[in-house]
């Protein structure tokens, strides 16, 4: 899977916002918070400089599940 992403990447079909994006892996903490809302979770927390939807990582798994 790694390899079809630097590979897409490489060939120019995705920008890399829209590869983290799909890691779900955010810039901003809005962008984050935005996301948490599709997941009908609340919050952001911070991972390294990035931000992720939901309050936790557990509840972010939990919120993926339920899609």
């Amino acid at each position: 899977a790694l390899f079809l992403l630097v590979s897409a990447l490489s060939a120019g079909l995705l920008s890399p916002p829209a590869s983290a994006h799909m890691k779900g892996m955010y810039d901003t903490k809005a962008e984050a918070e935005r996301r948490a809302a599709e997941l009908n979770c609340k919050g952001a927390f911070q991972m390294g400089d990035r931000w992720m939807p939901c309050a936790n990582e557990r509840a972010l798994h939990d919120a993926l599940q339920r899609q």
